[in-house]
């Protein structure tokens, strides 16, 4: 087995959007980072996400922390003079008056925080939403600050920066295994090299449980499919760059404007499974196809249409399916586990990867560099399922997953909207 020439001081293992921003927070502070990606960077769930950023979420915390994520991508916006964010604003709909409830308590959340957000009149509503079914709706809620944020150009703007501070990026370098000695890690082993260091974060995205069995620990994350679908511009329906966004929970789907056309996604209630250590050596996620009479295809289009009645005609579209990596209670684990020194998972962000990213990529970065971060680490923390009975087969974790995943629009609980 050969060596590096030159030691690192912490090898991330993954190269999509949060292990681009872990590396990029750790080497403005000065950190050696290496980077192993096992196939192209950001070639995993970073390439099929659609980036969707809405800042309130059923706590404080995790309201700030994507509130954060917002000011870290307008720093960066302004350090390389490019476009990030893209501010639509964003619309949630109730069409049940227990939705109708849940949305007004939303709002006065919202509020209390200092979120510029609102009830809109459905006049307001039909005006800001043209394209779309209104006579359901019996309340909507409009954030104007709310929008998506465009993936490859966050991920490629991680990347950018980080190597400008020193970090290496080494795509297809599949990592092999992890090396411990006396409970602590030493390093990795990629393509039969050792690569030596005391730190190692783990942001392999839905292959995050397989990094963490080669040392026998239990990752509580499942690799779930997903599906949205993108229109081609229609004639005479004018869809702005600027349409807000959408999120109709009773109907599981979210929307938002591209290129002219509508990004419609679901949240089935009975996703796709993957066992990644069943996948072929070379899979690429940005390969992927689905067939339009597979079942989350025929959910989409019928949610869809019932909508945005538009899409019921000839209307031309792709279908884009990726893999989420979804945890029991929809929050990411970051963090060292009990077994483990010296080796940081980070993942399991149930779709919310994208957005996120910025602020987590500071956690990770505090952790890593001190072991404490200013963060609320409550919902955060790798740690909360160890050993915990029922959530440590693969199996079981499965099960918590999918049913989060199914909860996660469906359901009436907030912690998981």
């Amino acid at each position: 087995m050969t060596r590096t020439k030159q030691r690192p001081e912490i090898v991330v293992i993954g190269g999509g959007v949060v292990g681009a921003s872990i590396a990029y927070q750790l080497a403005r502070q000065g950190e050696q980072v290496l980077v192993l990606e096992r196939a192209l960077l950001g070639s995993g769930s970073t390439s099929r996400a659609a980036g969707l950023l809405g800042q309130l979420r059923s706590t404080e915390a995790a309201t700030r922390m994507l509130m954060e994520s917002l000011e870290i991508v307008t720093s960066l916006e302004r350090e390389l003079d490019s476009e990030i964010f893209v501010k639509t604003g964003s619309l949630r709909l109730a069409t049940t008056p227990e939705r109708v409830h849940e949305t007004e308590e939303h709002v006065r959340f919202g509020q209390s925080l200092g979120l510029d957000i609102r009830l809109l009149a459905p006049d307001e509503l039909r005006s800001k939403l043209p394209y779309a079914r209104h006579d359901d709706v019996l309340a909507a809620s409009y954030c104007p600050t709310d929008g998506h944020l465009m993936p490859h150009e966050l991920h490629d703007a991680f990347v950018r920066l980080a190597r400008r501070h020193g970090a290496e990026f080494r795509p297809h370098a599949p990592v092999d295994d992890i090396l411990v000695e006396n409970g602590r890690v030493r390093g990795v082993r990629c393509q039969g090299q050792r690569i030596e260091a005391d730190r190692v974060v783990n942001a392999a995205g839905p292959w995050s449980y397989l990094i963490a069995e080669c040392v026998g620990s239990t990752l509580q994350t499942s690799a779930i499919g997903h599906t949205y679908l993108t229109t081609m511009p229609v004639a005479d329906i004018a869809i702005e760059r600027e349409s807000p966004a959408v999120r109709d929970y009773d109907h599981r789907i979210y929307s938002r404007p591209e290129a002219g056309g509508l990004l419609v996604g679901i949240y089935e209630a009975t996703p796709e499974i993957y066992h990644m250590e069943k996948l072929r050596d070379d899979f690429d996620m940005s390969a992927l196809r689905v067939a339009r009479d597979n079942l989350s295809v025929a959910l989409l289009r019928e949610a869809a249409g019932h909508r945005f009645p538009f899409l019921n005609g000839r209307v031309r579209f792709q279908v884009t399916q990726g893999i989420m990596t979804f945890t029991p209670n929809g929050s990411p684990l970051c963090g060292e586990l009990p077994d483990i020194a010296g080796l940081f998972h980070c993942s399991g962000f149930c779709g919310h990867g994208i957005v996120r990213s910025p602020a987590i990529g500071a956690i990770v970065a505090d952790l890593v560099r001190t072991g404490q971060t200013h963060y609320d680490m409550a919902q955060l923390r790798a740690d909360r399922y160890f050993d915990l009975p029922g959530y440590q087969d693969r199996e079981d974790i499965i099960t918590h997953g999918t049913a989060s995943y199914a909860g996660h629009y469906g359901k009436m609980d907030p912690e998981l909207n």
